[in-house]
């Protein structure tokens, strides 16, 4: 319940900060937009699933796509891949709570996260699962339980939340930010420990 509030809190955030112009939606206004669907022009289904900012089966294959590749930059230590998915001036930020119930932030940046994967020898293994995703015109969120492995050793979990953008026909994540819990509080994957 408390996961399905804070997808539904930060999809109607994102979408409503940059959701499709009005030439895109077909008209000027709303009003339009409902006259031309009630003339026949767009069918009802397909207007129900545009309320609904659920993606096409290709979008929301190659928004996934993108968010794998970060998981999959990590592990390889790629930082070509990595600066090729996420944008520029990225904003990453992390929350934590100690078992002792200290609660502390982190912020960081493409920048440091390059310096990171260049410095660290250690494999990160980062897996999601049942993630959901909602789009609206070149907008995107990915909401997704995580965990994560430092070489054999579940380092910690959470939940990862994504923001996309579409640029030119390809996915750029441009906002990053996940909770950090500590074993033994941790969600775990359903396939259990990465082979």
């Amino acid at each position: 319940m408390i996961r399905n509030t804070a997808v539904s809190v930060l999809t109607t955030f994102a979408l409503a900060a940059c959701g499709p112009s009005g030439e895109e939606r077909g008209g000027d206004s709303e009003a339009g937009t409902m006259m031309s669907a009630a003339d026949g022009g767009a069918p009802e289904a397909e207007t129900m699933a545009s309320a609904d900012h659920m993606p096409s089966d290709a979008d929301r294959a190659a928004i996934l796509a993108t968010v794998q590749s970060l998981f999959d930059a990590l592990g390889e230590r790629d930082t070509e891949l990595l600066t090729s998915i996420l944008h520029p001036d990225i904003l990453m930020r992390s929350v934590e709570r100690s078992a002792a119930g200290e609660r502390s932030a982190s912020t960081s940046t493409l920048e440091g996260m390059v310096d990171r994967l260049e410095a660290d020898g250690s494999r990160m293994t980062e897996r999601m699962w049942d993630p959901e995703v909602r789009i609206s015109g070149d907008l995107a969120t990915v909401w997704t339980p995580y965990d994560f492995y430092v070489g054999e050793d579940l380092s910690h979990c959470g939940a990862d939340a994504f923001i996309l953008m579409r640029d030119a026909g390809d996915w750029q994540i441009t906002s990053l930010s996940w909770t950090r819990l500590q074993p033994p509080e941790c969600e775990l994957h359903p396939d259990g420990p990465p082979g």
